[in-house]
């Protein structure tokens, strides 16, 4: 994918949020590491303690019902899968409907425990310090916090963490204060995640998307593992190398537009997509992210929102 080459340096979220977790779920047993290796994309038989990878959980078919870390813990029965985006009684229900004699049991953790996403440059000093003068965990590993566990969460930018720990914990607002920790919107860290291109699962790709339509495939598909569900269709469309429609950064003039708004070349009149998700990017315009289809596009065409003609969107992602 060739990229617009735009500068959204602005748009980097800093501060800090914390709030319930929304997906933190426990899976435990003789047979977790086995079990999980069946049902999701990621190779966690390969995965050590310490480790986080992203996972993605599809139908037969290949279809995204959602997406986690796996995170290991010290043995390979004991195992934690959290998420930004898919809920964790999703999560739970996808496990347990293909649970039949296996050793294993799968809580959902999140209603006892809270969130705190950290992002930017003073969220890292003060996690260097909190971690006793060790970095902050980059993608792929995860580290002990306070009792909690502290991973680089999946938000398309670096610097932002997410720190899970037991609710009603020791207060540390204090010590954020002092580091220089404001407070971060859900509006700043939704506008820089997707000016980063990266998608809400499921909400914003899911059920009627292939993880290759959104380039997944590069950060959580192994091809070299084993059976799971849906891993004939991966294995199929990695050997054909191209899938048919693409989710894109865009952007335009003026208020944010509408999920679900079509798009269509101005040359030809032609739908090409839709928007997926859009918010406002604080310049007077707007940034999100749409599924386009790659046959009708042209290297050179200009693009518009299919209910109000003239109205220009760009891709800054040319397939």
């Amino acid at each position: 994918m060739e990229n617009s080459g735009l500068n959204y340096a602005f748009l980097r979220a800093s501060g800090v949020r914390t709030g319930l977790a929304r997906a933190w779920v426990r899976v435990t047993g003789e047979d977790a590491a086995t079990f999980l290796q069946g049902q999701c994309t990621q190779d966690v038989h390969k995965m050590q303690a310490g480790e986080a990878r992203m996972a993605l959980w599809l139908t037969l078919k290949g279809r995204v019902i959602g997406e986690s870390l796996v995170l290991r813990g010290a043995s390979a029965s004991d195992w934690w899968l959290w998420s930004a985006f898919t809920e964790g009684e999703t999560l739970k229900a996808r496990l347990e409907e293909f649970i039949i004699a296996d050793d294993v049991v799968v809580e959902d953790c999140g209603a006892g425990w809270e969130q705190t996403t950290l992002a930017g440059e003073a969220a890292r000093a003060w996690l260097h310090e909190a971690l006793g003068g060790v970095e902050p965990p980059t993608e792929g590993a995860w580290a002990e916090l306070r009792g909690g566990v502290v991973l680089a969460g999946r938000r398309g930018q670096e610097q932002v963490w997410d720190w899970l720990r037991p609710a009603g914990g020791a207060s540390v607002e204090t010590e954020w204060a002092a580091a220089g920790l404001g407070e971060l919107t859900e509006e700043a860290l939704r506008r820089a995640r997707l000016a980063a291109g990266v998608p809400a699962i499921p909400d914003e790709f899911g059920p009627a998307d292939l993880p290759q339509e959104a380039g997944l495939e590069t950060v959580a598909i192994s091809f070299n593992k084993g059976c799971y569900l849906g891993q004939e269709v991966m294995a199929r469309l990695h050997a054909m190398g191209q899938v048919r429609r693409r989710l894109v950064r865009v952007t335009g003039e003026g208020a944010a537009v509408a999920k679900g708004a079509g798009l269509r070349a101005m040359a030809t009149g032609k739908r090409v997509g839709e928007v997926r998700a859009a918010v406002e990017d604080g310049r007077g315009g707007w940034l999100g992210l749409a599924m386009v289809n790659l046959l009708g596009l042209d290297a050179g065409a200009d693009f518009e929102l299919e209910a109000e003609p003239g109205r220009k969107v760009r891709l800054e992602d040319r397939p």
